[in-house]
């Protein structure tokens, strides 16, 4: 059994939070940034202790993790980085789920960049947290398929689905001695940046209309989804469909619409936006241009 302090910020936690409980650890406490008032309730629900903390590396923070007697710290969703002394802080110190493969998808939002450059599959990774960011040797790995219309919520429970038994994994091998540490291969090594919402822009006049549905997928619900203009009207696209037509036109404009929405041209053809919200309401018809 592991004394463990578990950092969460979303459901990749929550998912894995009751795994640990169910195999016997003991959790110190559960550690939280401010204004996630559900899931600290969820903990509570589950009988962890919580601690709502604004920055986790102060030094005040650090001794209360070395006074809780912690074994292992285990960060499952947050984004935090975290200096050395908090690192080290747990006796076998601190492991990462990270929900990308690496080193490739080092950075943040792995799992929306995997959609976003159409990758088929997915990878998973459990790494021991060093000084650097997503440089630690790996500890465990896990793939999973992406299909062509999977979405970002999609990916997400697939992920939480693996996280858990892939940490436990790491550690009953702790336990035992056995853990083997997989130095990354620093020449495969890729940052990627943690997105936000004004990435999920759609640029019609350089994208294919395959790279705006990965988009579309990547940054939908719960996301604040891909991101175009209609005049001074935002266009938020959450879902799009690729038209069996061969259609063309000029990129960004709508040439038609059927009953699932508005049929907009690419600069390779024309993508179909199957859900839609124009700020201030209203539709998206043919002769409109988007940009």
């Amino acid at each position: 059994m592991q004394r463990i302090v578990f950092y969460l910020n979303a459901t990749r936690g929550l998912a894995t939070l009751p795994v640990l409980l169910d195999a016997g650890h003991e959790l110190a406490f559960a550690v939280l940034p401010p204004g996630r008032d559900a899931i600290a309730a969820a903990c509570r629900e589950m009988g962890v202790a919580t601690r709502i903390i604004e920055n986790v590396n102060a030094d005040t923070f650090v001794a209360e993790v070395r006074d809780a007697d912690a074994e292992l710290a285990v960060i499952a969703g947050y984004s935090t980085i975290f200096k050395r002394p908090l690192i080290a802080a747990p006796r076998h110190g601190t492991i990462n789920l990270h929900g990308g493969r690496l080193p490739e998808y080092r950075g943040g939002s792995p799992l929306n960049w995997q959609i976003i450059n159409g990758e088929s599959s997915a990878g998973i990774s459990v790494i021991r947290v060093d000084a650097g960011i997503d440089t630690g040797p790996l500890l465990a790995s896990a793939e999973f398929p992406i299909g062509p219309d999977d979405t970002i919520r999609e990916a997400h429970d697939r992920a939480n689905a693996l996280f858990p038994g892939l940490v436990i994994q790491v550690i009953d091998a702790i336990e035992t001695g056995t853990l083997v540490e997989r130095p990354q291969d620093e020449t495969r090594a890729h940052y990627w940046h943690q997105r936000r919402p004004e990435d999920g822009a759609i640029n019609w006049q350089h994208m294919t209309a395959r790279q705006i549905h990965d988009l579309v997928r990547a940054v939908t619900r719960p996301y604040p989804g891909a991101i175009t203009a209609s005049g001074d009207a935002a266009v938020r696209v959450f879902a799009t469909r690729l038209p069996t037509a061969p259609l063309t036109g000029s990129p960004g404009h709508v040439i038609g619409e059927d009953e699932d929405g508005p049929c907009v041209a690419c600069t390779d053809g024309t993508l179909l936006l199957t859900d839609y919200e124009v700020d201030g309401g209203g539709r998206l018809s043919g002769g409109m241009h988007l940009s």
